[in-house]
């Protein structure tokens, strides 16, 4: 059997959670699932500084490049620093890297979730132990939790209800520095622009410029007119404007930032055949959350 064929992917700088990062590897997985047999290197030279939630996304692209194309995965040059980053948050894995103590417990693991119903209780006890167990998080009541945490659970629902995907890829980190807590959220599969245009298309509804736009107004959903449903981001996206966290939604070539309080869509280089989210909740909020139970609408203090 032929050794397979070297081809190397370059990082030319920190992968933060920016439109350069998200492009490199959305162009990353679009380059190498057109190839078969091959090793990729993945060339971390001029990588300092990678933000541990984009583990979610390079997880996904690399598991869906290799298992079902037979390529092969090396890194090059890898910063010690991320290698122990990949260590605490178990991404390691995909390496036969050992796991490391995370003795200052600013890692969110980096866990797969096959996406199916049975499944959804795992996802809940995912966000339960990484995230609204943290005594750093903002206060909020615990309805307001409680209602966030159903806006995160539809994410994994609508993965199952719409996009064919076999599993959600999750990984984040508290940043002590900027006192931030990130995370994403990844699938392959269908994307929100096919589902949202198929559906407005049986129903004879004109077609937004962005699907994301009309994906993310309460109340829309792709499902059957008599299922409940929807993306389910109200509660979420109203906290994080209040927060002044920071959102982002990725399908297709479509994209979708909140940040600072204000929406931004915008278009893409590359597709990416699925759906990332990516939600940072900033740590330094003093205010308190409340549901007001009637209106379900925020109080905030």
């Amino acid at each position: 059997m032929t050794e397979p064929r070297e081809i190397v992917f370059s990082f030319e700088k920190d992968l933060n959670n920016n439109r350069y990062s998200y492009n490199k590897f959305i162009k990353f997985y679009n380059t190498f699932n057109e190839l078969n047999h091959q090793k990729i290197i993945l060339d971390f030279s001029n990588v300092n500084f990678l933000s541990a939630n984009l583990l979610a996304v390079l997880g996904c692209c690399a598991e869906h490049t290799t298992a079902k194309k037979k390529n092969r995965i090396v890194f090059r040059n890898l910063h010690p620093k991320i290698k122990a980053v990949m260590q605490k948050t178990g991404f390691g894995r995909h390496f036969s890297w050992d796991n490391i103590d995370d003795i200052d417990h600013d890692s969110m693991g980096y866990d797969i979730f096959e996406s199916t119903t049975e499944h959804l209780a795992d996802f809940e006890r995912y966000l339960l132990l990484n995230i609204f167990s943290r005594s750093t998080l903002p206060t909020m009541s615990a309805a307001y939790r409680n209602s966030i945490i159903d806006n995160l659970l539809e994410m994994f629902n609508n993965v199952i209800d719409h996009a064919d995907s076999s599993h959600v890829y999750v990984c984040g980190q508290i940043s002590p520095k900027n006192m931030e807590l990130c995370f994403s959220i990844v699938d392959i599969g269908r994307t929100i622009n096919e589902n949202v245009t198929s559906y407005l298309k049986d129903i004879s509804t004109d077609f937004p410029d962005n699907s994301l736009e009309w994906a993310i107004i309460s109340g829309n959903s792709t499902k059957a007119l008599e299922a409940p449903g929807g993306l389910g981001f109200s509660t979420l996206l109203d906290f994080l404007k209040h927060n002044n966290g920071s959102f982002i939604l990725i399908s297709d070539k479509e994209i979708y930032e909140l940040k600072k309080g204000k929406d931004n869509f915008n278009m893409l280089d590359l597709s990416f055949p699925g759906t990332i989210v990516t939600i940072t909740i900033n740590l330094k909020d003093g205010q308190l959350y409340f549901l007001d139970q009637n209106k379900k609408e925020s109080i905030v203090f």
